[in-house]
């Protein structure tokens, strides 16, 4: 009963410190957001800026992105190497006429989201599958004991 105590306040830690890290992170407060640069485009022509974007058309052979109401016209990446709807990270200058120059990018599409979480699920079932190969669960004592040895 001991060990399950402590198990559960060190998972209460876990999540409380999860939680605390999601609220109180909120990007990086090098580059200006989305609605401040939305608010007064002007003000910040020739800034930095990082930014999560989505793709949502082109228009004369740039792509549009779209966030938090903020709409650009980027200089990468090109409307063929993404698809409307994925997610791109931008990183570069914004321009006059809300033309973005970007400097680095990063395209995140729907199909590498599921890619990934189809991988994680794999890898789980394997270290679970892996593991009780040679550990058991004692359910007298609630803990797990080599496989053959009591």
């Amino acid at each position: 009963m001991r060990r399950l105590s402590i198990a559960f306040v060190l998972i209460l830690v876990l999540c409380a410190l999860t939680v605390g890290f999601g609220v109180q992170f909120n990007g990086s407060d090098v580059y200006p957001d989305a609605a401040a640069i939305d608010a007064d485009y002007a003000a910040h022509v020739g800034e930095r800026a990082h930014l999560w974007t989505e793709a949502v058309g082109t228009e004369n052979g740039s792509l549009l992105v779209e966030t938090e109401g903020l709409h650009l016209r980027v200089s990468d990446p090109s409307p063929a190497a993404v698809e409307i709807g994925d997610h791109v990270q931008i990183y570069g200058m914004l321009g006059p006429d809300r033309q973005f120059e970007t400097e680095n990018y990063h395209v995140q599409s729907a199909g590498g989201v599921w890619y990934m979480y189809g991988v994680s699920v794999v890898g789980i079932a394997l270290a679970a599958v892996l593991f009780l190969r040679r550990w058991r669960i004692d359910l007298d004592h609630w803990r797990f004991v080599p496989r053959g040895g009591e």
